[in-house]
């Protein structure tokens, strides 16, 4: 029984409580696959092309699920990479097959789909083994929702609906029964629960789980209460961003979470022919402008929490954004692509296209982005200006979604491009990733970020670390803000003081500067670091140069007079980028009471 919804329904655009009764008829945003006229002319799309290619080719192989022995992997080893990476293969060979029936109507790609169908059927999860720790859902004493099964599911139902009239009799059946078996019911025993999960996951599933709903076919009265169950918990996606916006899982989990947020909002919108807008929300558009504010340039981003720095702007999900607030009156670059799913190609097929232009040009870039809750800002070169320095520093706490120890880190970037002072970014999941040894990763602990150590000790995760701005000066020739950050070392009793101090001039070529001050009850050693992807060198007592992709800086090391030395350290842990990082310590030679670090990156003169 679903109790309480009309109380948790969002404050979306519902124009009217007649607006979800178009909701209580299956729906799809195409026409079925009898419906040649429109089908055939998306044979000349250049990105089906590409999915005839795999199409073609899956003909000619016996396309596999993984067995059992791959699943039960993970369990043993912590390695993910065998079982998702051959399912995952699947997944494409089937959505590249299904949607080359739906566009040519040729009778060979819809055999081959029906018999990837009974494979998907006959198989006891469709969750990853990740997932699935305990393995009760191979053994089917549960079944479980999670990012992936959401997914197949909505494809199956999509690809049930628009080629219904041509699949075979039991096929519909079976697919109709493991729809119900494997994601309608399921989510009827946890709807209420959903509204409690607010990162990725509840968008992501939820999504998945409307698409579902949508194309299967259910009594009326049941779509419409699951429906506006997804509606209701969707919400709780929302209220894990903080006021201003910001996503502290990274770029890569906007495009993923808030990307699914979007595909939802979208096939609601068409479905409800603009009667439900999931984006006409006060915090929906605040989290929509996420990308547009945390970038450096054009498109570099820094790699704060499980990202790295080849993320790309998402266009698609920028396009989606404009076209559901009401900026342009379509989406650009919707096109079929072979990496999309069936039903993501389906919709962005529907949704109506535009030749509007792009507002992520260079010279729109504003001279700082703040998010405040968060505690996040960037620091930027005016269009046309000589500055070639930009900088993204990060207060923030130890508590987030995907976190990492890293309050006080920072990136700064060269002419635009180069990242030569990181975050480093994200290591590939394994069994550690996210248990309880997660922190023993250099990448997750703050060893493998730009901040101080104390007594040898690093920061810690959880609640009450939380940094705290005391100062914030932002203009357009310079910035400085000023961090409280002892909470993240809040372990260490004898710390009375710890600051960091971020200063950014526009002058000429710019000019950055990290300057922490301790000040500790008894002796204590004292240090910070320098993270970078780049090679190093120290020409003379108190300079350093780093050089990464033939872009440099200068270092200067300010310690007040007190003796210090330099050494560095490869962190070697399963990153995801192309390097590994070093970390550069500098470190007090003495213990201290008392004492300052302060380190001035600029461009040097010869460069």
């Amino acid at each position: 029984m679903f109790w309480g919804w009309a109380l948790l329904l969002p404050v979306f655009s519902l124009a009217g409580e007649n607006s979800l009764r178009v909701l209580r008829s299956a729906w799809i945003p195409v026409p079925d696959v009898t419906c040649r006229e429109y089908w055939e002319p998306l044979r000349k799309d250049p990105g089906f092309q590409k999915v005839l290619l795999r199409a073609d080719k899956v003909l000619g192989s016996s396309s596999a699920l993984p067995t059992k022995e791959c699943y039960l992997e993970y369990s043993r080893t912590g390695s993910r990479t065998g079982y998702e990476k051959q399912y995952f293969s699947f997944l494409r060979d089937l959505n590249a097959t299904a949607l080359s029936s739906c566009v040519t109507g040729d009778e060979r790609y819809l055999v081959k789909l029906e018999g990837m169908i009974r494979q998907l059927c006959h198989v006891p999860t469709w969750i990853l083994p990740a997932h699935d720790v305990g393995l009760k859902n191979l053994n089917g004493e549960q079944v479980r929702i999670d990012l992936v099964s959401s997914a197949v599911s909505w494809d199956l139902a999509w690809i049930g609906r628009i080629l219904n009239p041509a699949l075979s009799p039991d096929i519909r059946t079976l697919l109709r029964e493991n729809l119900l078996k494997r994601t309608v019911v399921p989510y009827e025993k946890s709807a209420t629960d959903w509204r409690k999960v607010q990162n990725n996951w509840n968008s992501v599933c939820l999504s998945g789980v409307a698409g579902t709903l949508l194309g299967i076919d259910l009594d009326a009265s049941r779509r419409e209460t699951l429906l506006r169950e997804v509606m209701a918990g969707v919400r709780g996606y929302l209220l894990g961003f903080p006021r201003d916006g910001y996503c502290s899982e990274g770029v890569d989990y906007w495009s993923y979470g808030f990307g699914h947020y979007l595909k939802l909002s979208a096939m609601l919108f068409l479905a409800s022919n603009g009667a439900i807008n999931l984006l006409d929300d006060q915090k929906a558009a605040l989290i929509a402008s996420y990308p547009e504010k945390i970038r450096l340039s054009g498109q570099l981003l820094p790699a704060f929490s499980d990202c790295t720095f080849n993320t790309r702007i998402p266009g698609t999900w920028i396009a989606m954004c404009d076209w559901l607030l009401g900026r342009t009156r379509g989406c650009r670059e919707l096109r079929i692509d072979p990496i999309n799913s069936f039903s993501e190609n389906i919709l962005n097929i529907a949704i109506p296209k535009t030749n509007e232009i792009d507002r992520f040009a260079e010279d729109k870039l504003p001279a700082f982005s703040e998010f405040p809750d968060a505690g996040i800002f960037v620091l930027r070169p005016l269009p046309g200006a000589k500055t070639r320095l930009a900088a993204a520093v990060k207060g923030g706490s130890n508590n987030e979604f995907h976190n990492h120890n890293d309050v006080g880190s920072y990136v700064l970037a060269v002419d635009g491009s180069v990242p030569v002072a990181v975050d480093p970014g994200a290591e590939h999941y394994d069994g550690r990733s996210f248990s309880a040894r997660r922190y023993e990763s250099k990448l997750n602990n703050s060893f493998g970020h730009s901040v101080p150590r104390i007594n040898g000790q690093l920061q810690i995760a959880g609640k009450g670390t939380e940094s705290k701005v005391l100062k914030k000066h932002l203009s357009d020739t310079d910035a400085e803000i000023v961090f409280d950050i002892r909470k993240a070392y809040h372990q260490i009793s004898s710390i009375r003081k710890l600051e960091r101090t971020f200063r950014y001039s526009r002058a000429g070529s710019g000019t950055f500067e990290v300057a922490d001050s301790v000040s500790l009850s008894e002796p204590g050693t004292f240090e910070t670091a320098v993270i970078t992807f780049g090679t190093w060198k120290q020409t003379t007592q108190d300079k350093l140069i780093l050089t990464y992709r033939g872009k440099k800086v200068e270092v200067t090391v300010d310690t007040g007079g007190k003796p210090f030395r330099v050494s560095s350290e490869e962190i070697r842990e399963k990153i995801r980028w192309k390097e590994n990082p070093h970390r550069i310590a500098v470190t007090l030679s003495e213990p201290v009471l008392d004492a300052r670090i302060r380190l001035t990156y600029r461009i040097p003169e010869e460069q």
